[in-house]
């Protein structure tokens, strides 16, 4: 179900099963593109959600070209957590591979060289999401992960957050998969269109931006793929890279999960 029309990637995280049975809980977290376009209808829906912090994983570019839109008085924190791993940040030489390879091919070459990156550079924003959602001193729940599309950036966060309270594997995907449901998928097409034009200087064909705007499992098994090779699991990323450890797992799977 949409939540918000206006932000279709707007969805909760509830509901998905864990390897013991349990699942996680309704709303408490929330994943979504950007928050810039909500109309009257769906700034009244997201104030009866009540949200008390926004983690932004936008650039402060995007932030200041699509500003969030919240409810007159009922306005959430927002920390500004900008993820330096997107398209929009290609380094030179990825950008003339692109050049060299513009087709649907290259897109998804690109895709996977973005997410392998995303462990190394996701690593401070874990640490204050978690930190977040462990602090018993202050409420920080119910909490939005955010980014422009709320596919990458925030599906690798969402992922590995529902890794660490033991999500069910197929179920961690599912979720990352129904971005391509969710998502306003014609509004993305122009942004990365204009995006492409920009950087390559020619328009790009249609199923090169189909692979730039699709979530797909190799691009989330790139991701995973890079933390069994650096650290040889994703429970050995999260303790050493982020610092969680199984008492700390367990707090939080007590305050995301029900039976």
């Amino acid at each position: 179900m949409t939540l918000l029309k206006t932000a279709p990637n707007f969805r909760d995280i509830g509901g998905l099963p864990t390897g013991d049975g349990r699942r996680t809980r309704s709303g408490v977290i929330y994943r979504s593109d950007a928050l810039d376009a909500l109309d009257a209808d769906d700034l009244a829906r997201l104030a009866d959600l009540s949200p008390r912090v926004c983690c932004d994983l936008r650039s402060d570019g995007e932030r200041l070209q699509r500003p969030h839109r919240w409810p007159a008085g009922a306005e959430p924190r927002v920390m500004n957590l900008a993820v330096a791993t997107d398209i929009r940040v290609l380094m030179p030489e990825l950008v003339q591979e692109l050049r060299g390879n513009a087709t649907a091919a290259g897109a998804g070459a690109l895709m996977r060289h973005l997410y392998r990156d995303l462990p190394t550079v996701c690593v401070p924003v874990l640490k204050q999401v978690f930190a977040l959602l462990l602090d018993e001193q202050a409420e920080h729940l119910p909490l939005v992960v955010n980014c422009t599309a709320g596919k990458d950036r925030t599906g690798f966060v969402v992922a590995m957050l529902l890794n660490a309270v033991g999500v069910a594997e197929q179920a961690v995907l599912d979720d990352y998969l129904r971005s391509n449901d969710a998502s306003n998928r014609d509004s993305l097409r122009l942004k990365v269109a204009g995006l492409l034009h920009e950087l390559l200087g020619t328009r790009a064909p249609p199923d090169m931006l189909a692979a730039i705007i699709a979530a797909r499992q190799d691009y989330l098994d790139a991701a995973l793929g890079q933390i069994a090779a650096t650290h040889g699991s994703v429970d050995a990323y999260l303790a050493r890279a982020i610092g969680l450890d199984d008492g700390q797992r367990d707090r939080l799977a007590s305050r995301l999960l029900i039976h």
